[in-house]
């Protein structure tokens, strides 16, 4: 006995169970476990195609974040990375620069020093400059007055020093503990080094 007749198509039942079957469909098939795992595997997809598109901007509460400020007071250094380095030659206002030379090393320490000189068009009254040197300790200076030694070496004009006039310069010696190198950070009266 041949099958019983089915009558004619349901074309609505035709669409249905073609290849091209509508993605709902196919997602209600699914077992139930299975459906949040692909809405997680969807909702990373459109995240990281937005990403990879930059039209996704993150903003927490305060709005953007703002670049980092430096100003340090007067003798105070700032941290730097390793790619960081004082300022080479940079404009100041009061015309001091500062010239950090090697004398000699050891296996466990070294001498250098830094010789301050005025190129600006007035005398400098006062001065005082700090800096740090990374894997250095600084144990002490000769030629100015000394502030603080260890991590940040910081030393000042001397009390009663006449002004350093415009063309002067003074030479401040150190005696350091660690590993030779020069300064990755630098200040003097308030303002980032000059150096040369």
């Amino acid at each position: 006995m041949g099958p019983p007749d089915q009558g004619p198509p349901d074309p609505a039942r035709s669409a249905r169970d073609s290849p091209g079957r509508s993605p709902m469909r196919l997602l209600s098939t699914l077992p139930m476990p299975l459906l949040p795992i692909v809405a997680l595997v969807l909702a990373v997809g459109v995240v990281s195609y937005a990403l990879s598109t930059q039209q996704i901007s993150l903003n927490f509460a305060g709005g953007a974040p703002k670049e980092p400020t430096n100003q340090a007071r007067e003798g105070q250094v700032s941290q730097r990375g390793p790619g960081d380095r004082a300022s080479r030659g940079a404009k100041r206002t009061d015309g001091m620069v500062v010239d950090f030379n090697m004398v000699s090393r050891s296996s466990t320490g070294f001498r250098f020093t830094a010789t301050i000189a005025n190129r600006g068009q007035r005398p400098v009254p006062k001065w005082a400059m700090a800096f740090r040197i990374p894997n250095a300790t600084i144990l002490s200076a000769t030629g100015a007055t000394v502030v603080r030694t260890g991590e940040l070496g910081w030393v000042r004009s001397r009390t009663g020093a006449p002004a350093l006039q415009p063309g002067q310069s003074v030479k401040v010696a150190f005696v350091a503990r660690g590993v030779a190198g020069g300064p990755s950070s630098c200040k003097m009266n308030s303002q980032p080094c000059a150096r040369v």
